[in-house]
């Protein structure tokens, strides 16, 4: 799977590889192998238009991206395939890809999990450090999946493609009461790191000289090894008092270079309702990064981003004319510098959409985001389009 081959020729591959190492198995008689745990395949496609402001998806909030800013663009399809095979009631194989944009391929699973008990489910290899709710309130093919564009918490404070990483992962789910349940997830990973970069992580956070803070810190922070021994844990609480109802938080301290001087924090909190009509996605999150001050002369020993959204959407026309329709809006802030007092950078934006589902598997996504900011206006509104296929 590279930039130019097609989905179809990737899926192809991958079958004609699934099939081959069965059938090798069986000829040459490996100990591992046999027709009881067969692969399932799902496939999440889509295909997006942007038009938005050159200033919308920099990696500052004053500067643009050649690719998707600043001029109306058609995103070539990407694909999300899940490949899982049930090895057994307990015990089961996962392998998931991102064909990102017909650019690159991203491993976002790659595990094996043991799942003996409700209450406790182990994962070992590469999977979604359970921080925030990304792998639940926008990684698709989430119902809380509202808008195309993720909200800043995600793309600007911990990414819109989520966060992934390598190690162990423990989780379940705690009947308390009949209609109360408990959920968790701990999880000891690598943790972010440079070990990929050329440059020093701690010499990359800083501002521009329009004084804005750097906002993408997993941009260069995720890695799929390490490069210190600091093996950070994370947990994620959340409480069910009652059906399609969820609240909880989230909690995560790492260090990020090679001596350990240097860390980050993150602190999140989230609710989560989902219904046959109505769903509502509301979070906050604040990450601490501990910076070099000889490299920052406009920061401190340590910086501060937060962000907040709260998104619905309620379907209509249910099997009347289509599948449904859903209007759906979206109100979010971020101060990427808590402590630059001028409040540079500091923006809030509401989004005003509508889903539309024609028929089950296919799906319709328009939406047009205005955004406020404090001080000079940015160049930064405009409208998406997302059509998904998913089977």
């Amino acid at each position: 799977m590279c930039k130019k081959i097609s989905l179809s020729i990737c899926t192809g591959l991958i079958l004609g590889l699934l099939t081959s190492s069965s059938v090798s198995a069986q000829e040459e008689g490996l100990e591992y192998g046999f027709k009881a745990a067969l692969p399932e395949m799902y496939v999440f496609l889509t295909s997006q238009f942007y038009n938005y402001g050159k200033d919308e998806f920099g990696k500052y909030a004053n500067a643009g991206d050649a690719k998707l800013a600043g001029h109306s663009v058609f995103i070539p399809m990407s694909g999300y395939i899940d490949i899982l095979s049930q090895l057994n009631p307990d015990l089961k194989a996962e392998a998931e890809f991102e064909l990102y944009r017909a650019e690159s391929v991203k491993i976002c699973k790659l595990r094996g999990v043991w799942s003996p008990k409700e209450w406790f489910s182990l994962a070992m290899g590469r999977d979604f450090v359970p921080i925030g709710t990304q792998d639940k309130s926008y990684y698709p093919p989430s119902q809380f999946r509202i808008f195309t564009v993720a909200p800043y918490l995600y793309r600007n404070v911990m990414r819109s493609s989520g966060w992934w990483d390598t190690g162990v992962f423990v989780s379940g789910k705690k009947n308390l009461t009949k209609q109360v349940a408990l959920l968790y997830n701990v999880s000891m990973t690598n943790g972010p790191g440079d070990s990929h970069q050329t440059l020093k992580l701690e010499d990359m956070m800083g501002t521009n000289s329009a004084g804005y803070m750097y906002e993408h810190f997993h941009t260069n922070a995720r890695q799929y090894l390490d490069n210190n021994g600091d093996k950070p844990v994370c947990v994620r609480l959340a409480l069910l008092p009652m059906e399609g109802l969820e609240f909880g938080s989230s909690y995560f301290k790492a260090k990020y270079n090679d001596s350990e001087t240097y860390g980050c924090d993150y602190t999140f909190y989230h609710l989560l309702y989902g219904s046959d009509k109505l769903d509502v996605a509301c979070e906050y999150g604040r990450i601490g990064i501990d910076v070099n001050p000889s490299k920052n002369p406009r920061a401190d020993k340590k910086i501060h981003q937060s962000s907040a959204y709260i998104a619905a959407s309620y379907k209509i026309l249910q099997e009347k004319y289509v599948h449904f329709l859903a209007p759906a809006i979206r109100y979010e802030i971020i101060d990427p510098w808590e402590e630059d007092t001028t409040n540079k950078g500091a923006r809030k934006s509401i989004s005003i959409g509508v889903n539309i589902s024609p028929v089950e598997h296919f799906l319709i996504r328009a939406a047009y985001q205005r955004t406020m900011e404090k001080g000079d206006e940015l160049k930064n509104d405009g409208v998406s389009l997302e059509t998904v296929f998913d089977f």
